[in-house]
């Protein structure tokens, strides 16, 4: 196993496992209270995969971020596309096909679940997105229509502002997506009425 993957829940008796990337900056083990108390909240029936990202720059990061050139915001597809491939094969070995699979994530880790599951890079049946967007939306190629998205934000998130949650629910409605929106009065964090929210969502599907 990948020392840099961390696991929670029991891998034979959940009934779904979640694959969870954390933010830009950040790292898997930042996350365990939360996905601690997630599991617990639905009685241990998550099996978790947490990997870590590459080192850039002296920061953990999934992909390429976008570069603000003459007041525009650029976005590096073609390396969001490489790193999606080696991060497919880097949970190929994970993962059980047999199971019921979700990816999920928060800021850059939720911007990352839902182009790796709108795109079927890794076939899963929900997206978890805390705080995140849709990168490079216009050049992303959609086949997995079928896919169940939980989508929440603050309202007074300056990382990634509500108006880029706003586009991308606009962008998932065109494309024939109803996702379940979660907004809280709170910034850029996942906050006790997310968790709430997400519990209650999740415990729908089990």
């Amino acid at each position: 196993m990948n020392k840099d993957i961390i696991t929670i829940g029991d891998k034979q008796s959940a009934d779904i496992n979640l694959i969870w990337f954390h933010g830009y900056g950040a790292n898997n083990w930042s996350f365990e209270p939360f996905i601690k108390l997630l599991n617990l909240n639905l009685d241990g029936r998550l099996h978790v995969i947490m990997p870590n990202a590459t080192m850039d720059a002296g920061k953990r990061s999934w992909y390429p971020l976008p570069k603000y050139i003459d007041g525009k915001v650029e976005e590096n597809n073609q390396g969001l596309l490489h790193s999606k491939k080696l991060i497919s094969q880097l949970l190929d070995e994970h993962i059980d096909e047999n199971k019921r699979i979700y990816l999920g994530g928060f800021s850059q880790g939720a911007a990352l679940s839902l182009s790796m599951g709108l795109a079927n890079d890794i076939k899963c049946e929900g997206i978890i997105a805390i705080s995140g967007y849709v990168p490079s939306a216009q050049e992303l190629s959609i086949t997995n229509k079928d896919v169940e998205i939980y989508i929440a934000h603050g309202n007074k998130d300056m990382t990634i502002t509500i108006d880029a949650y706003n586009k991308s629910i606009e962008f998932l409605k065109e494309n024939g997506y109803e996702p379940i929106q979660f907004v809280d009065d709170c910034g850029h964090t996942i906050s006790k009425r997310m968790i709430e929210s997400l519990t209650s969502w999740l415990h729908e599907k089990l």
